[in-house]
């Protein structure tokens, strides 16, 4: 919906300089942010430091302006959170420049999607204000877009609106001067060819130009039924992103970093042996919770508790996902099946990337859990007693996981010689290895250790206390790993790079 009167530039420009002036920013830490912080390296130029700080401001300034960050949730084991059907609430009237209230049970679309973390995807934000630019316009509209092209079209300008309020920095991106030219829809790809007016997109160097790409392509493909953007440029060049050149669609999985996803179930009988003569099991009673963000950045845990009864069989799988059939789903789901009857089956809306919503039903006494994600990302499976919990956990920093090693902590950059090893494995005899090693690839202190979980399509978990000599100091790498029984080499290492100090 357009507004009567349109607003010109510097009219919606002095009102963001003022929501800037006046707002508290919630920067991201310096030593976690994607762009800004890159593992431990040595010989960074002057300009790339100058312009991978720039990138810093961008993101603290885009989370306190433009949107509104989701509540941090507490630990797994702090204040669960069980799904629940929503309650109505009603719709407000519509206000330029904002959106509406979302309806129940339905996911919020209109977010975008900023890097907030080293080593993983975008996270989704909510943006508070609508802002349009098309071929031909002469000012910015305001208001709520009715058709799928022009959803995308102010996702992607709210995008470049955050980068146009910061002037005098490398990273200005003037939505007068570049800004989606013309959306198209062809099935589910959306092809965006851009504007330049002068020169091209201003990011410089691998990590902000691997940021802006991720970003964009995740905010482009936010609509429903979309799963691949074409971005053009200049009436259908190629676009050019510093030395990336993207010349063919492009799906969130393409560039989410994790590598090509695994589609993978597992299933496990948790049945008691037990005589003829025993009763029968009473039927066991479930209740969930999640977290995000809490373990390990980009990663959500999601946690099925038994609180009575016994349960017998569980089964845990993965798909793509139809968007548009359901208000509450998302581009890809995981489906969980356990035998047992949830206490508050429904539908809860979470939308904190990149667990979006949850559904949960119980039928003929199994209750089917789906969890609607913003990717394709890598997710394992583990079992954790007293009580009895089936443990999904999403995602996590792509370098610190791979098909049988997940390290959680500690997280890459992290300093200090005494410190805690955590996360999930699933290895030859349970048995997983760990050393650290100085600048010069020499041994300073190594282990092993053994999880609660061995070889299985079941992952399990492992901690590790580590303390290193008062002699280590400077750049360490933690590596986690298993020996082979064939011949003793290295297994799925996963190296973390560290400071000690």
């Amino acid at each position: 919906m357009k507004t009567d009167e349109p607003r010109d530039d510097e009219i919606l420009g002095r009102a963001l300089s003022r929501a800037i002036e006046t707002s508290e920013v919630n920067e991201t830490p310096y030593d976690r942010s994607r762009i800004g912080a890159r593992p431990i390296k040595r010989g960074t130029s002057f300009w790339r430091v100058a312009a991978l700080a720039a990138s810093i401001l961008v993101v603290g300034a885009l989370g306190s302006t433009l949107l509104e960050r989701p509540a941090i949730d507490g630990p797994v084991a702090q204040q669960p959170t069980p799904t629940i059907a929503a309650t109505h609430t009603p719709a407000g009237t519509a206000t330029p420049g904002l959106t509406l209230p979302p309806e129940p049970n339905t996911i919020d679309h209109q977010r975008v999607f900023v890097n907030t973390a080293d080593g993983v995807p975008p996270t989704s934000q909510h943006v508070n204000s609508v802002l349009g630019k098309c071929a031909g316009c002469t000012t910015l509209l305001t208001g709520v877009p009715t058709t799928a092209e022009d959803r995308i079209r102010s996702r992607l300008n709210s995008l470049n609106r955050a980068f146009s309020g910061l002037a005098a920095t490398p990273l200005n991106a003037d939505v007068k001067t570049i800004y989606p030219a013309s959306v198209r829809i062809s099935g589910d790809t959306v092809t965006v060819d851009y504007y330049f007016a002068t020169g091209g997109w201003p990011m410089r160097g691998a990590a902000a130009s691997l940021a802006w790409e991720q970003q964009l392509v995740y905010t482009a493909t936010e609509e429903p039924g979309i799963r691949r953007v074409l971005f053009t440029q200049d009436g259908g060049k190629p676009m050019q992103i510093d030395q990336i050149v993207m010349d063919k669609p492009l799906s969130r999985e393409d560039v989410s970093g994790y590598g090509t996803p695994v589609n993978e179930t597992i299933t496990e009988d948790q049945s008691r042996p037990c005589a003829p003569a025993c009763p029968s099991p009473s039927p066991a009673r479930l209740s969930n919770n999640y977290s995000v963000d809490t373990l390990a950045p980009g990663m959500a845990r999601f946690v099925v508790q038994v609180d009575s009864g016994d349960w017998e069989t569980f089964k845990v799988s993965g798909r793509n996902v139809d968007d548009t059939k359901a208000s509450w789903a998302s581009k890809y789901g995981i489906q969980i099946t356990i035998k047992g009857t949830e206490i508050k089956p429904g539908i809860e809306i979470v939308d904190q990337s990149p667990l979006r919503a949850i559904q949960s039903v119980t039928t003929n006494g199994s209750t089917t859990y789906e969890l609607a994600l913003d990717d394709q990302r890598p997710w394992r499976v583990a079992l954790l007693s007293n009580p009895d919990r089936v443990i999904v956990d999403i995602g996590g920093i792509a370098s610190s996981i791979n098909k049988t090693v997940a390290v959680y902590a500690p997280r890459p950059g992290d300093a200090g010689r005494q410190f805690t090893v955590s996360g999930l494995s699933r290895t030859f005899e349970a048995t997983t290895a760990w050393r650290v090693v100085d600048a010069a690839k020499r041994v300073i202190a190594s282990g092993n250790t053994t999880a609660s979980r061995g070889t299985s399509a079941v992952w399990g978990t492992y901690q590790i206390s580590v303390q290193l000599p008062a002699t280590a100091s400077g750049n360490v790498t933690l590596e986690v790993y298993w020996a082979s029984p064939r011949d003793g080499s290295d297994m799925d290492v996963v190296q973390v790079p560290l400071v000690a100090r």
